[in-house]
C-alpha cells in the first residue's frame, strides 16, 4: 500500500511538472518523462517482486493503473518527437 501512494504521489509531480514546463524540451529529457520512465521501470520490477515473494494480492490492481498512467505519459512525451 506504501509502495502504491509512492507511486501516485510521483505520477502526481510527473503530470504537475509536464503542465508546468510542457511535455517536449529542444535537447534534453522533459521532466514527466524521465519521472514516468523511472516509476515504470522500478514499477515493474516491484510488481513482479511481490507476485513471487508475496502471495496476498490485494493492491496488484491499483499498481498496474499507475504503471499505465505513467506508460501513456511517456508515450505522449515521444508521439512529438516522432512526428
Amino acid at each position: 500500500m506504501i509502495a502504491n501512494i509512492i507511486f501516485l504521489l510521483g505520477t502526481a509531480f510527473s503530470i504537475y511538472f509536464g503542465i508546468k514546463f510542457g511535455y517536449t524540451h529542444s535537447h534534453t529529457p522533459p521532466l514527466p518523462f524521465v519521472i514516468s520512465s523511472l516509476i515504470i521501470i522500478v514499477g515493474v520490477l516491484l510488481f513482479f517482486f511481490r507476485k513471487i515473494v508475496f502471495k496476498e494480492k490485494i493492491n496488484d490492481t491499483i499498481h498496474l493503473v499507475i504503471i499505465g498512467v505513467n506508460l501513456i505519459i511517456v508515450l505522449f512525451c515521444l508521439l512529438p518527437t516522432s512526428m
